[in-house]
């Protein structure tokens, strides 16, 4: 496995979340050797950190023999290229990171469509007279070498397929808007799953319509959405699982994912499923939120889903928050409840 060094900055009194970093770099396939958080008081317009910060963790990459250096921030590109010029390894930041991560998880022709645009997005800017900074997984897209008329022919390669890709999802899009279109003619209320990233939706989904989705312990395991007809008692339901959320997801990830999310549209109900035994659950919840509002879909009506509660001690409630479900999605429990309160809220009100 690749050994990654983790690097993070707490900026305004702001501790960066280190362990997400790491299950990041987990899902990715490495293993982390070593990890530095530096205090910033101001962010570096050359190197982001401070230049001897960045001679710091180049000493620190050579004793562990780390290969790779991850950023848990987005780098420009001179700051890419000058880190590149202290340290002697890989240089990652956290957009090309879940790029990557996405990639490794893309497996229908839409979902690899929708990450490729977005991995070229983010690879056109850094192109340099150099060649272009490759990410592992777009080889093939242009070859290193000098010169300006290199570049111009990367440039217009790049801008070309990005052309090509935009009109694939676009048909895409306009496919999965009739199938929406189909679904809201047959009457059946739609129940959308969202949430922070290995919350547990899938396994809810999984659990609430009798389906056999893939669902691991690893972070963006779903990317394309899922959508299976169930029934709530004596009603049918139609449930749709979405891509997770993440704090400071990258905005080409939310532009090329935004046919797929906008299955949350005809949404009747939101299920906003938060992994209740992670410390971090209330910031998760607001990124949850936040994002939903961004997408234009905080109007519509939510279910808090406090997921995992078998990690807790028995009896756990959540004082002073309304409108929360508990259960366990893995071992089926409180399914009966939340199917209850699905059904208070759909057919009932």
């Amino acid at each position: 496995m690749e050994k990654f060094l983790l690097v993070a900055a707490e900026e305004k009194g702001i501790s960066p979340d280190i362990d997400e970093l790491k299950q990041l770099a987990r899902t990715a396939g490495g293993v982390c050797v070593g990890e530095k958080i530096f205090k910033l008081k101001r962010i570096n317009p050359a190197y982001y950190i401070g230049r001897g910060q960045a001679e710091e963790v180049a000493k620190f990459c050579e004793e562990l023999n780390a290969k790779t250096v991850i950023f848990d921030f987005d780098l420009k590109p001179n700051q890419t290229r000058n880190l590149e010029g202290i340290i002697p390894a890989k240089i990652i930041d956290r957009t090309r990171l879940i790029l990557d991560i996405f990639s490794r998880h893309a497996h229908s022709e839409d979902g690899k469509n929708q990450v490729e645009l977005a991995q070229l997005e983010y690879l056109l800017p850094r192109l340099t007279g150099k060649g272009i900074f490759l990410m592992q997984q777009v080889g093939g897209i242009g070859v290193r070498g000098p010169g300006e008329k290199k570049l111009e022919y990367d440039r217009r390669r790049i801008e070309k397929r990005i052309s090509v890709l935009k009109r694939k999802l676009k048909d895409l899009a306009k496919r999965r808007q009739i199938q929406r279109r189909r679904r809201l003619k047959s009457k059946i209320p739609i129940v959308a799953i969202c949430g922070y990233t290995n919350a547990g939706k899938t396994t809810l989904f999984n659990a609430l319509t009798k389906a056999q989705a893939t669902a691991q312990d690893k972070l963006f395991q779903t990317l394309e959405p899922l959508t299976r007809k169930a029934k709530i008692f004596d009603k049918e339901v139609i449930f749709v699982d979405t891509v997770g959320f993440i704090k400071n997801l990258p905005p080409q990830l939310i532009n090329a994912f935004h046919s797929t999310l906008e299955e949350i549209a005809p949404a009747g109900i939101v299920l906003v499923v938060l992994d209740i035994s992670d410390p971090l659950w209330l910031l998760h919840r607001e990124v949850v939120l936040k994002t939903l509002a961004e997408l234009g879909f905080d109007k519509i009506p939510k279910i808090f889903v406090a997921n995992k509660c078998d990690k807790l001690p028995q009896n756990f409630v959540i004082k002073n928050e309304k409108n929360f479900v508990y259960i366990s999605a893995l071992k089926k429990e409180g399914i009966e409840m939340l199917k209850s309160r699905i059904y208070e809220e759909i057919f009932e009100k």
